[in-house]
């Protein structure tokens, strides 16, 4: 079966990953990963990509980027080209060094992208004889904790999303990261849906109206108000509204609250920020809300939720 084109656009967020053929080891030392990092560099630079993280390992790269006007398959041709120059140069090889066509997941930003940041920086912690996360130097992790490093990263569109002020936003961010180091490899971020976008119905609605490239996924779910859908949550969870959107930490709502989320998002079209605004919380709560959610739905709930917004 033909591989179905990659969808591309300006302002476009992807989880890339290239494994080396065979899961052979592409970097060796420390002179492998410069060369790489430095190439990574010197191609965002010239098609004006923006980084938000990366993870270099021995056998596989992850990067986590958003497109401009040029691109993604401009960018990574030319890096996964020249770094195989590179490296068959140095251990005179010849012959192809990475596994076929790398992987490219178009993400919701919204809801992953906060998830995939902590995803790959943990990435180390996860292998089979672990490493230290907080110490691995081929990571981006560094640079939001402030260190300086090869490839321009662009960690204060995420740090601000903890807090205003850097400093109280690096310890969130730090806190975050100690939140999921037992959760393991993570199959979903890999299970992508077409094998391309890694979203939900409203992400894909959102994907056929900027491009046509998606005109075979089916978008499904109802289209409704947030009050319509903060009532019906609230009756179906047997919570009054005001528990749900309250200041509180209760932990008896949890669910419902994160039930409300995922809906305002799939079946309301309301970003993270806005919905935040609306149950009194940060959007980095929200986002984790919706991942968690989405990890283990509750369908039973949905279906009564849906049952009661046609009345």
């Amino acid at each position: 079966m033909a591989r179905k084109p990659r969808v591309e656009f300006p302002g476009a967020l992807y989880h890339v990953i290239a494994r080396g053929n065979r899961r052979m080891t592409i970097f060796h030392d420390e002179a492998d990963y410069n060369a790489y990092l430095e190439r990574l560099e010197r191609y965002r630079r010239r098609d004006s990509l923006r980084c938000y993280a990366f993870t270099l390992m021995s056998n596989h790269v992850h990067l986590l980027v958003e497109t401009g006007e040029v691109p993604l398959s401009r960018t990574m041709q030319t890096l996964q080209f020249t770094y195989t120059q590179y490296y068959n140069g140095r251990y005179r090889k010849i012959g192809h060094l990475f596994q076929g066509r790398y992987k490219a997941i178009l993400c919701d930003r919204d809801a992953y992208l906060l998830e995939l940041v902590r995803y790959l920086h943990l990435n180390p912690a996860r292998l089979r004889q672990p490493q230290d996360p907080w110490r691995y130097p081929w990571s981006s992790h560094g640079v939001y904790l402030g260190q300086s490093g090869p490839v321009e990263v662009d960690s204060l569109a995420i740090l601000e999303q903890f807090h205003r002020q850097v400093g109280a936003a690096r310890k969130a961010y730090r806190e975050f990261l100690l939140e999921g180091l037992g959760m393991g490899h993570q199959a979903q971020y890999y299970e992508a849906v077409d094998q391309r976008f890694l979203g939900d119905e409203r992400f894909l609605a959102e994907l056929q109206g900027k491009t046509q490239a998606t005109h075979e996924l089916t978008v499904k779910g109802p289209k409704v108000s947030f009050s319509r859908l903060l009532q019906a949550v609230a009756e179906t969870t047997g919570h009054s509204p005001d528990q749900l959107v309250g200041e509180g930490r209760q932990r008896n709502p949890a669910a419902a609250r994160a039930l409300l989320v995922y809906a305002a998002r799939e079946w309301s079209d309301l970003s993270v920020k806005e919905i935040g605004r609306r149950l009194n919380r940060d959007p980095s709560m929200i986002s984790r809300l919706y991942a968690g959610y989405v990890l283990k739905r509750f369908c039973s709930l949905e279906k009564q939720v849906r049952a009661k917004l046609k009345k």
